[in-house]
Formats: structure tokens, sequence, C-alpha cells
């Protein structure tokens, strides 16, 4: 991977990038940052860069033509490259952007801005795309510049030692890392879990699991809002709530029904369900023995669910049409609202983009938003709700 950037302050990246991980990425010839001084490419013997604006106004703007010529010159140091100009109007950069970036570009441009900005003709011109850190400004992009090159070199391969080591980083997977400790034992009459001590791999994997979705959960209640939940998230989560003392916690995940759910193929051994939930929606038993003895002839898919204090709570069927899923769930009011049909449609998700080819599933009969949400559907235009196999996370 290769970063070239434009900046006024070339001096300000030399500890940044040429220390520590990312310096010795460049020893190794993993990747390569050249910064390239703007004021090199002025035409005056002030080397100017700047002039007032047009139309009045504080502050200076940075001149196009310059800039351009800095632009061309770090372009043909090398081949195909993707210009990014740092920008507080950007859209804000995140983890699924630096992974974007270093899996789909061999060389990145950077443009750091400064004054009052960067004329709009150079953006016009020759920027890709725009990116800011967050809503805030800076007095340069020089800033914004390191953190995002760092951030994408970081992930290409040989960087780091292991993949697991931004893997299982914040933000990677859409949550927050969890807790981290090392010697001594104690510190200040403070001990570490013990189940860190353990030894049984399983239980701290499940320990830490536990502890990002909680953590997750109190810092950042806008990343967890955005989680898709597997059956086995939903599982842990259940016992996340029961373990908790803190009532914001179990209050946020109230919607959560921490029994025992099944989740099972039809079969006839169903059909005492069936024929109830039929009655209450005002269909005919024999409609419902017809139902489950057609299923295979009419190439549908169906799970019954269960649920220990509730009993037949519905089910949920996908029939398949191209590479296009429909999915119909079916919940019986008795056990609305208790996490029991976004638990039961998680199942029959898991099961649906394991197991077959399918690229798409559509959300054919309606369900509450929030749960249409919670599970990862997107509304679209035409008011229906289609959830993308590769945006559905096993996590």
């Amino acid at each position: 991977m290769e970063f070239d950037i434009l900046t006024l302050f070339p001096q300000m990246f030399d500890s940044p990038l040429g220390d520590s991980i990312i310096g010795r990425a460049q020893d190794k010839g993993l990747i390569t940052v050249r910064c390239h001084q703007i004021r090199e490419f002025t035409t005056n013997r002030q080397n100017q860069v700047d002039d007032y604006p047009y139309g009045g106004g504080s502050g200076c703007v940075m001149q196009a033509q310059p800039l351009y010529d800095c632009w061309k010159h770090a372009k043909s140091l090398g081949g195909p490259a993707r210009t990014i100009y740092l920008s507080p109007r950007g859209k804000t950069f995140t983890q699924a952007d630096a992974v974007r970036l270093a899996t789909e570009h061999d060389r990145l441009i950077l443009i750091c801005g400064h004054y009052e900005g960067v004329d709009q003709r150079l953006i016009d011109a020759v920027v890709d795309e725009e990116i800011s850190l967050g809503d805030f400004v800076l007095t340069g992009g020089e800033i914004p510049a390191m953190a995002l090159a760092d951030s994408v070199a970081r992930l290409i391969p040989g960087v780091l030692a292991d993949s697991v080591c931004f893997t299982e980083e914040s933000h990677w997977s859409g949550l927050l890392e969890y807790p981290h400790y090392s010697r001594p034992e104690v510190w200040e009459g403070r001990r570490i879990p013990e189940v860190l001590q353990s030894g049984d791999h399983g239980a701290v994997e499940k320990w830490r699991k536990k502890q990002s979705f909680l953590i997750t959960l109190q810092k950042r209640p806008d990343l967890f809002a955005r989680l898709l939940f597997s059956k086995a998230d939903l599982k842990l989560l259940g016992e996340l709530r029961a373990e908790t003392d803190d009532p914001s916690v179990r209050d946020a995940l109230s919607w959560l029904h921490t029994g025992r759910i099944t989740v099972r193929r039809t079969a006839e051994r169903d059909m005492k369900g069936f024929e109830a939930m039929y009655q209450t929606l005002g269909l005919s038993p024999a409609a419902a023995i017809e139902y489950i003895t057609t299923l295979d002839s009419k190439g549908i898919t169906d799970f019954s669910i269960y649920a220990d204090d509730h009993g037949f709570c519905g089910h949920c069927a996908y029939d398949v049409k191209g590479d296009t899923a429909f999915l119909r769930p079916t919940i019986l009011p008795h056990a609305q609202g208790k996490g029991i049909d976004t638990f039961a449609i998680a199942h029959v998700l898991d099961h649906l983009f394991t197991e077959t080819p399918m690229n798409t599933c559509i959300l054919s009969d309606a369900l509450p938003g929030d749960v249409a949400q919670r599970l990862g559907f997107v509304r679209s235009a035409d008011r229906a709700y289609t959830l993308v196999r590769g945006d559905w996370r096993i996590l």
C-alpha cells in the first residue's frame, strides 16, 4: 500500500508514521509513505498557496493550481490511486471505511487542507471522496491524514503479527472491545475476573463476548442499535440481562425473552399448535393439516416456534424464487413483544444464509419495525423490508 500525502507540514508525519509498527512496516516494504510539500509547486517567489475568497468573507482559501500540480506529481509516481480530501464536511470515517480502502486500493493520495478550505474547483477536478474524523474542526488536515493512514496501513497483511490483532478489536464487528487485564493479579485491591484464570477457553470467549455487548450497550447505544443478532447472540444477551445489577441494562434488553425457546422444522407433530393458530386467525383447522402435509411439494421451508412458558408461539416459513428468499413469520399475540420473534427469526436466518445459496431475503409479512430493523432488514422505497446475505453477520 502506498500513501502520498499533500501537505504544508510534511515534517509532522515523520514520527507518527515513521516509528513503531507503521515505521517497521515501511522498513519491510509493506507500505510506502511519501509526503509532498505543496509550497514546492507554487509559481511565485513567496511560495504563496492561499488567497482571499471570491465573494468576501474571513480567512483565505487554498488555491487550486499549486495543489493540482502537487497532485499531478504525486499521481505520476505510481499506478492508479484514490484521492481523498480530509475535510470537516466529509463522510465520518469508520472501521468499515478503513477495511474498504485497504482491500480495494493499492494507493491513496491524501490532501490536507488548511485555512478556510480548498478551492472547490480542485475538489471537483481530482477528489474521489471527502472524509472527516468527526463533527469537529481542526487547524488542518494533517492529523486526520495521519489517523486514516495509520488505520488503513495496519490492515495490510504482514503489518500486524496476526489478523486477530485487529479482528477482535473495537468496531471490527460493530462491537466495542472487551476489557483487558495484565499482571499483577491484584492491583490496588482490585482483582482480575476469575474466569480469566480458569483455563477454560470457551468460558473466556463467552465472558469476552458478553462484556463486548455490555460495554457497547453502555458506552455506544447507537452502535448497539445497529447490531444484527444471531440466535447465539440472543442467548448471550438473555444471560447478560439475567446476570446484571444495572437497571438501565435490564431496561435496554427488556424485549428479550430469557426462557428456553425451541425453533424446529415443522412436521406433523406440530399439527396441534397449527390448528389452534389457524383458529386464532379465523381459519379452518383443516387448512392447517393441508399446509403441513404439502410443505415439501410447495417448496416451503417452515420452522415451528415454542417457548417454555408460552407454548406454541407461531411459525416462520420461507420459499425461494431465483436467488431471493421470501420470509413469512407469524407470531401469535401472546408471544409478541417478548423477544421470542427476534430469536426465532434469527434462527431461521442463520439456517437460510448458512445452509442455502440465497443472496437476498425479503420480509413478506409484516413484523414490528423495531424487530425487522433489529434483525438487519432495511426498508426500501417500495416499503418492503430486505436483507442482503453479505449484511447478515453470525457473530
